[in-house]
């Protein structure tokens, strides 16, 4: 079958989907393969907009069906503007804001939320960071209370502070253990090396979380928790003419001030196919990171094609990796790794078939209504278009983009990029079982590493 690795998993999948379904049925006729249905329509709620007094962009979507209300703070500051010499401060930042306000000790803060029945959580990726709530209609005033109090009085105290802390380093050390791990770190720090943001671990590393301080956090969420970086977004059973007036006021002492604007640089790049192994002594199966820094997250939205092609294209503000992966028996290690590459080849060369376009669009398609259904999914849809600057139109016509890839767009987006010669290929595995086998297949030149992706002498 000429097809990528990502989309004949994906075929597999909804075949045995079908199957089971089918089959509890006892109408299946199993000398055909079921035929898709059309992609089902998405149609969103109005988008409201507003600006509170603050300079805070509120985006609003009515949804009565239900009495609850999610929101989402999108802060356009995630571990992509952490400096490179101090990884793990967006994360961190994001783990200690709702620790402490002026007002409310920690315990204070989980005990109100709680007593609701809401959920609260705070978070940061590599694009933005978040502050997420969920409540009941009849809670709205307390659960607004507690989420507008920590986003603008966070206090960032030094016990919880320490406590984290040490978690996270401990989470870390236990890292190290962990071949999916190790692999998607080390992979991260070859694609983009030591001087870009996307090359370093977004939870840091034990020599960064060891000298990182309160006043870390504090400088970060000054420079970049601005409403003026941010965006509200709030679905549920609530008005504008409501919310507005509660939110104008509970955030009026959160100012704007000058962000500086910050764009990931353009990585280096993979000169050649070169093979990075990581020794994992006793490890049963070996963790294989394939492929190089690809395409920005716009080139996926000027060109909707690349939807149908590929599944392994990981779209962030910058230049996003291109990543195929699998965890091997270690014995098959050296066989998996050429038919890893000669399927990307084909792929190249050849492009999907029909048939295999087709299903893996119908697979796309099948799963994507159901991320729509509740108001913290619409919620987090939403997200997306905030954080990428997509169009507001971009749910509703996703999946007439999907629909509408041709065999010649796939085939000329394969081509373009799935170079192999220019990807890495990182294995982690017990090199005592593996190395001798990998090398003999003269795929580039083997180079050692220890667990953080760094060549050994």
């Amino acid at each position: 079958m000429k097809s990528s690795l990502g989309i004949s998993m994906v075929v597999a999948v909804l075949a045995g989907v079908f199957s089971t379904v089918a089959a509890a049925r006892g109408d299946l006729d199993r000398t055909k393969r079921p035929a898709g249905k059309p992609a089902p329509k998405i149609q969103l709620p109005e988008i409201q907009k507003a600006v509170l007094d603050n300079g805070l962009r509120i985006w609003l979507v009515e949804q009565h069906e239900l009495p609850t209300v999610a929101f989402n703070l999108v802060i356009q500051a995630g571990s992509d503007h952490d400096p490179v010499a101090q990884p793990g401060i967006a994360s961190m930042t994001a783990d200690v804001l709702d620790e402490g306000t002026k007002t409310r000790s920690s315990l204070q803060i989980s005990e109100d939320v709680e007593s609701i029945g809401a959920s609260f959580s705070t978070s940061a990726g590599i694009d933005g960071s978040f502050a997420t709530l969920s409540t009941l209609t009849k809670h709205l005033d307390k659960a607004l209370s507690v989420y507008t109090d920590v986003i603008a009085n966070p206090t960032f105290p030094e016990t919880e502070f320490a406590r984290l802390q040490k978690q996270r380093i401990a989470a870390l050390i236990q890292q190290h253990d962990q071949p999916p791990a190790i692999a998607n770190n080390a992979f991260s720090y070859i694609l983009y090396g030591p001087n870009h943001p996307y090359g370093n671990n977004p939870a840091g590393t034990e020599a960064s979380l060891k000298s990182m301080s309160t006043a870390d956090l504090v400088k970060f969420y000054k420079a970049y928790y601005r409403p003026n970086n941010a965006t509200l977004i709030v679905v549920g059973d609530v008005t504008m003419k409501d919310i507005l007036p509660k939110l104008n006021s509970a955030l009026a002492n959160w100012t704007s001030a000058e962000v500086n604007t910050f764009k990931p640089p353009t990585p280096a790049g993979v000169e050649r196919m070169r093979v990075y192994l990581i020794d994992k002594p006793g490890a049963p199966q070996s963790e294989v990171r394939i492929g190089y820094p690809a395409l920005p997250r716009s080139i996926r939205e000027r060109h909707g094609f690349t939807y149908g092609a590929f599944t392994t294209f990981r779209f962030q503000k910058g230049i996003g990796p291109f990543i195929a992966q699998g965890g091997i028996v270690s014995e098959k290690t050296d066989s998996s790794l050429r038919e890893f590459i000669s399927e990307l080849n084909l792929m190249r060369e050849k492009g999907l078939t029909a048939e295999e376009l087709s299903y893996a669009n119908k697979g796309m398609i099948g799963s994507f209504a159901l991320a729509f259904e509740t108001p913290a999914q619409i919620a987090a849809g939403l997200q997306n278009i905030v954080l990428y600057g997509l169009p507001e139109d971009y749910y509703k016509n996703y999946l007439l983009n999907i629909e509408a890839v041709s065999l010649d767009e796939a085939r000329r987006v394969a081509n373009q990029y799935l170079d192999t010669s220019k990807m890495a290929i990182v294995v982690v595995g017990d090199l005592t079982r593996i190395k001798e086998s990998i090398a003999a297949l003269k795929l580039g030149d083997i180079v050692i590493c220890d667990t953080d992706g760094k060549p050994l002498p």
